[in-house]
């Protein structure tokens, strides 16, 4: 199951969605949450860290998918939830900013964006791992 919600995220990403939206709609398929298109075409603007650089838009698809996952399954909603998975996603990649990520990326990755469906799909793996870990079962 980690593995085909990494290869569908990394797939959206490669069909021409952003990070974000990759994320989302990996979580959406595997777990059934019905995110609307509106959500979906809202994260259009998480991209390149908001146009900015700042935040990777991966990391915030990542948290957006934990409340609506959170909700679905009937688990509290505690701060120290989006706080661990910042510290993954930054233990796991060294940064949270898209800046500083795609500085580290080759050429070759940042030109053919290879780096940035890898981040994607990393990071569906991150949050499949951590909803595993606090208790809630990821195949519902």
């Amino acid at each position: 199951m980690k593995e085909l919600i990494k290869e569908k995220a990394g797939s959206y990403f490669a069909q021409g969605n952003n990070c974000c939206q990759g994320v989302l709609m990996a979580a959406n398929d595997v777990w059934h949450l019905e995110i609307s298109r509106d959500v979906i075409d809202a994260a259009f603007f998480m991209r390149e860290g908001m146009a900015s650089g700042c935040s990777c838009g991966a990391l915030v698809g990542m948290e957006m998918t934990l409340g609506l996952l959170l909700k679905k399954k009937g688990i509290p909603y505690q701060k120290e939830h989006a706080k661990a998975l910042h510290d993954a996603f930054v233990k796991t990649f060294g940064s949270s900013c898209c800046r500083v990520l795609r500085k580290k990326q080759g050429l070759l990755e940042r030109t053919t964006q290879k780096g940035c469906r890898r981040i994607t799909a990393e990071t569906a793996g991150i949050l499949y791992d951590f909803i595993t870990e606090i208790g809630g079962d990821p195949r519902r």
